[in-house]
């Protein structure tokens, strides 16, 4: 009985410390999403970035809302990078162009950016 409340134990703490460790990680991603999404936006290449399918969708009419507002569009593909989170990287762009043309440009956009 005793060995099975000490296994019980250690099987408990290694899944607390993994837990901390994604919980850190996923904390990692997102802090590297914002600061990525402010340095494109500081270099003055602001992007909404999409998770598209195996080829890249252009829809009619998207390189207006471009050019209008400084901002394009960057599809991924089906595989979306690692190291930073779509939904997090695309909230700072959408905070920086709310800052620079207030929220009309909300009904421009594209329907596909998550995160905004």
């Amino acid at each position: 009985m005793k060995n099975y409340i000490l296994i019980l134990l250690i099987l408990c703490l290694i899944s607390v410390r993994f837990s901390a460790k994604a919980s850190l990680m996923v904390d990692g991603i997102k802090t590297e999403s914002i600061k990525q999404a402010n340095a494109d936006i500081k270099k003055g290449k602001p992007k909404f970035l999409i998770q598209g399918g195996i080829a890249s969708i252009r829809i009619k009419g998207q390189e207006l809302f471009e050019q209008k507002y400084g901002v394009v569009y960057q599809d991924l593909g089906c595989v979306g990078p690692s190291a930073i989170r779509i939904e997090d990287y695309n909230k700072v762009v959408a905070s920086f162009m709310d800052k620079k043309y207030g929220k009309a440009w909300r009904k421009e956009v594209r329907k596909d950016v998550k995160g905004i």
